[in-house]
């Protein structure tokens, strides 16, 4: 739940309100699990439930984040927050996955999101799968040149910095650790550019949703879809391995990473552009478990806002 208040705050131009009744919020609700896969959930004990929540009472409660956890879920609890502080309902879509239970929870989880850069993670994918069968190689170095770019400042940047040419695992590096565009773009040219990129992400999941992966115009995607993503990173690991070392890199005081206890190990995707502020991690927790939050217009951001960080975020 921290990973929201997170969220919302570094999206939200306005101070959250003070609330002067710091009571426990409560509701006799059953636990349900949101998904379109059908499989046999394991879950906490009510009375394990109330454990964690007491020994995590001081720290929640700092962070006005004192809700009945033991009886509400995931959703539950978010909605309750949102709707304490004002927040449209639609302005954020989430899908979780605990990773040993297979519980899991969602809300707007078919909802069309601004993707921003989250896209960069399945393309990496896409070419190490290539590098995998052989059609390209982790020694040899790319022209980059002529490859397309959203900035030229940052395009010309890189050609400087590496001599007009670039090898996979620097593209890699630079477009996870870094989320820069001009190395993405590098990337999608070594599978035939962005359109055949983007044509191939439903590779590594279908949303039960109209837009069943990232969608190209308009850069639209799904929590349903990149939960799966990562769930498909998480299960080929080993093969992806590269990948997830430079997730762990990324933006190590920001995003899911922010609040989260320092020997917790996170790989995270973030997105950050105009109206969106997203993130796709995977939490290695005594219990690890992948998330996918991706919010809407938060702090009175609109589609037609400029770019949030102007170098590609």
């Amino acid at each position: 739940m921290l990973i929201f208040l997170v969220m919302f705050n570094k999206s939200s131009n306005s101070k959250l309100k003070q609330t002067k009744d710091r009571r426990i919020l409560s509701t006799s609700t059953t636990r349900t699990s949101s998904s379109s896969h059908d499989q046999k959930i394991v879950e906490k004990s009510l009375e394990k439930k109330k454990m964690v929540m007491e020994q995590d009472m001081e720290l929640m409660n700092a962070y006005r984040l004192y809700y009945d956890y033991a009886h509400l879920s995931l959703k539950e609890v978010v909605l309750a927050y949102m709707s304490e502080y004002g927040i449209e309902k639609n302005s954020v879509a989430f899908s979780y996955k605990n990773l040993k239970t297979g519980q899991r929870d969602a809300m707007n989880d078919t909802q069309a999101m601004t993707a921003g850069s989250t896209y960069k993670l399945p393309l990496n994918m896409l070419v190490v799968d290539a590098v995998v069968k052989g059609k390209l190689s982790m020694e040899e170095r790319f022209d980059i040149t002529e490859t397309d770019y959203e900035y030229i400042g940052e395009h010309n940047n890189y050609v400087a910095a590496f001599s007009g040419a670039m090898s996979i695992d620097d593209m890699q590096k630079y477009s996870l650790v870094y989320s820069e565009n001009t190395p993405a773009y590098a990337l999608a040219e070594r599978i035939g550019g962005m359109d055949s990129a983007y044509s191939k992400f439903g590779r590594y999941g279908q949303s039960k949703g109209d837009i069943k992966n990232i969608q190209k115009n308009g850069n639209k995607v799904t929590t349903d879809y990149y939960i799966q993503v990562l769930d498909y990173l998480w299960k080929h690991r080993k093969k992806y391995d590269s990948l997830i070392t430079y997730l762990e890199e990324a933006f190590p005081t920001d995003y899911y990473r922010a609040l989260i206890p320092s020997d917790v190990v996170v790989a995270q995707k973030p997105g950050y552009v105009r109206e969106a502020l997203n993130v796709g991690a995977i939490v290695k927790e005594e219990v690890p478990y992948i998330v996918a939050i991706y919010t809407a217009g938060l702090g009175g951001s609109t589609q037609e806002d400029s770019e949030i960080n102007g170098v590609g975020l």
